[in-house]
């Protein structure tokens, strides 16, 4: 019985943290991805801009997380004032993974 409760226990668990990892961000999972997606952030009418900035994020199996991939990061990095249009690279490898958020503007 208790090897039946470890057992569902670990499946549980790693249902969770499969789908926690799908969901939302595919990272870890899959043997290699190199996407590139826009953001749902575009100003109306407005140019892409003169400036880029870049932040990226790392993650080792979807579990072990770091790095700073905020928008106002990504801002600080390019010198942009004002944000225009942003959108996201992804890649892994099949343990490794990052994602860098890009913004354009002036």
């Amino acid at each position: 019985m208790k090897k039946l409760v470890v057992l569902l226990g670990l499946v549980i668990l790693g249902t969770g943290i499969g789908l926690k990892a799908s969901a939302y961000e595919p990272w870890g999972i899959g043997i290699y991805n190199g996407t590139k997606e826009a953001m749902d952030y575009a100003t109306p009418g407005a140019t892409l801009g003169s400036r880029t900035g870049a932040a990226t994020c790392r993650t080792v199996l979807g579990i072990v997380n770091w790095g700073d991939c905020s928008i106002k990061s990504a801002m600080k990095n390019g010198r942009v004032s004002r944000v225009t249009a942003a959108d996201w690279e992804k890649k892994y490898i099949v343990v490794y993974g990052e994602k860098t958020l890009r913004v354009y503007g002036n």
